[in-house]
Parts: structure tokens; C-alpha cells; sequence
């Protein structure tokens, strides 16, 4: 199965139709009426694009094997006072898959990857638990209830407001992140503790470094905290083993965001045949614990040369897998 998340081009306007054109689909969400024409779904489809032109809504499609199975996307400009707020809608055909899910978790990630930060809102009509049930399992928690509409169905409708808070998302490096990622490396008391990689002379040799580490076949990720730059992941390969590393900035440690990165990277990444390996000064434990936690198993003491603290450092090696 393929799963793709991406802009719905024209050439899928009758499958947007058919999706939207849906009573059931319209009586839950705020502003598809029914039934709608192909014109009207037209018109939606150019009002979005102008929307995300202008850095207010974004919306995607999501598609199995290359047909479309529903929509979701965030707004800038929520109800109920969500600042950023995100939405989807699942064609009838896709239903009780898991789809709803995905869509949530996507709509989120996209708004992260887009940078965008603080809170993020969500609402559903009271009379369709289902899907609170697909943003409890996206996150989300129950924080009030309200009244909505529906341009599908006549007054006003109880529902309920819930918001996502502290998320944790791996994101690949967005132009505004090298500075950031500097600074929170550029300090020599986390330098010191983690005793591995070497100072740099400014922001652009920090700048150079990741961009040759990213040529040389390494995966790196922004670690994002509710959109904000809270450090990065690298995965790499040392003396022919699969290697993994980890950089909090010090106003996002002690949350447990390293060990949700952590995990994170193990659900979307394939274990490699040889298994996974990480390496850890034997005198900074939490670093230890954050491994523990997703499954590794310390198995080989070893001791190299530390250039930030020049000496030579005792660490210990952990494996996860085969």
C-alpha cells in the first residue's frame, strides 16, 4: 500500500466531488453545504490554493495507491480562539481503516514542518464521537465544549473543543533552523557533558559541518517541540554499523523530548538488518535513559579521545534489534 499526502491537483476534481459530495461527510464538518456542484468544488479547490498563497490554510489530499481517500490540512485562523487549528474528512469508502488517524497525525506534522508553533486546535460535533476518538488517538485532549455549524444542517451544534499541547515531530532542516541548532550547540556545558563532535568557530562552520555530514549518506532531523526548534536527530554510519545520535538545546531538556524523538524515528524508520547502534559518555546517564526507554541494550564498554573536553572519555555502546 502507498499512502501519499499532497495538493490535489485539477486533475482529481471529480474524485473531490465525489468525496465532498457526501451528506454524511458534510454534516460533520463546518463549511461543505450539500448537495454541492462540481463548480462548487472548483471554486474550493482555487480558494484554497489562494489561501495557502497567502500563509493561511493549507490543505492536502490523502491518497491510498494513488486514489484519493480524503482531505485534512490546518488554518492559521481557527474557531473557538485556536490560533492554528487542523481538519480532515475521509471519503465513505475509506472509513474504519485508520485513515482518519493518519489524516490528523499528517495535518499535524505538515503544520510542524511548516514551522508553525504553539498549540494546535481541533473541534468535533458532539453527536460524532467517533471523531473525538481519532484526535484522542492523534494526541489531542478534550480542554471545553462549545457550539458549531454546519452549512449541511440548520442552527447550532454542541460540540466539543480540543486541543493538542507539548508534541513532539521530527522535521527535515528548514533554512530558519541552522541558526538556532547553533546556538543550542554552542554551549560549552552541554559540549562538555555530551564529550563527543568538536566546537566550531561560528554559525557557518556549524552550517558546513551538517550539510557535509548530510552528503556523506547521514539522515538528519530538526526535533521539533510544539513547532519550535528543540534540537536534532542525526542517523549515520560508523564502522559498518547503522549509528544514531541526538542534540537537545538546553531550554528544551528534562520534558522527555529526546526519548519521544527517539521513538518517533524508530516508527517511521525501517531497523536495519545489522541492528541499531547508539554510544554514550559512561558519565551522562540521561542520555542512557532515553535509549533504555525505546528498547536498547547496553552491550560493549569502550574509551576514545574527547576533542571537547581533551581527554579520553569511557562510554558505553547500546544495541537495539538482531
Amino acid at each position: 500500500m502507498t499512502i501519499e499526502f499532497k495538493p490535489i491537483p485539477d486533475a482529481d476534481l471529480d474524485a473531490y466531488f465525489d468525496l465532498l459530495n457526501d451528506k454524511s461527510l458534510a454534516a460533520n464538518v463546518a463549511s461543505v453545504p450539500h448537495p454541492i456542484t462540481r463548480l462548487w468544488t472548483q471554486n474550493r479547490l482555487l480558494s484554497r490554493r489562494k489561501e495557502e498563497a497567502a500563509g493561511k490554510t493549507v490543505v492536502r489530499g490523502l491518497y491510498e495507491n494513488g486514489i484519493l481517500a480524503g482531505e485534512a490540512g490546518y488554518t492559521c485562523s481557527g474557531s473557538h480562539g485556536h490560533r492554528l487549528e487542523i481538519g480532515y474528512s475521509i471519503h465513505r469508502d475509506h472509513r474504519c481503516r485508520g485513515f482518519a488517524t493518519l489524516a490528523a497525525k499528517l495535518a499535524v506534522q505538515t503544520a510542524r514542518d511548516h514551522r508553525k508553533t504553539g498549540p494546535i486546535g481541533a473541534d468535533y460535533f458532539q453527536d460524532n464521537p467517533a471523531s473525538g476518538r481519532v484526535l484522542e488517538k492523534a494526541g489531542f485532549v478534550r480542554i471545553g465544549s462549545g457550539v458549531g455549524t454546519s452549512a449541511a444542517r440548520d442552527g447550532d451544534i454542541p460540540s466539543y473543543i480540543m486541543q493538542l499541547c507539548g508534541d513532539v515531530a521530527l522535521s527535515a532542516l528548514a533554512e530558519s533552523d541552522y541558526a538556532v541548532l547553533y546556538a543550542q550547540q554552542n554551549d560549552e556545558e552541554a559540549q562538555y557533558q555530551a564529550a563527543g563532535g568538536k566546537a566550531f568557530e561560528d554559525e557557518a562552520a556549524h552550517r558546513a559541518h551538517l550539510e557535509k555530514v548530510k552528503k556523506s549518506g547521514a539522515e538528519l532531523k530538526t526535533i521539533l517541540q510544539e513547532g519550535h526548534v528543540a534540537g536534532y536527530f542525526a542517523s549515520f554510519d560508523r564502522f559498518d554499523k547503522r549509528e544514531i545520535s541526538y542534540w537537545i538545546g538546553r531550554d528544551f531538556c528534562g520534558k522527555g523530548i529526546a526519548s519521544k524523538a527517539v521513538a518517533l524515528w524508530l516508527e517511521q524508520m525501517p531497523l536495519p538488518a545489522g541492528g541499531l547502534y547508539a554510544r554514550v559518555a559512561k558519565d551522562h546517564p540521561a542520555s542512557a535513559r532515553v535509549l533504555i526507554k525505546n528498547g536498547f541494550i547496553a552491550f560493549e564498554d569502550d574509551k576514545y579521545f574527547s576533542e571537547i573536553r581533551d581527554a579520553e572519555v569511557e562510554e558505553t555502546l547500546y544495541k537495539l534489534g538482531a
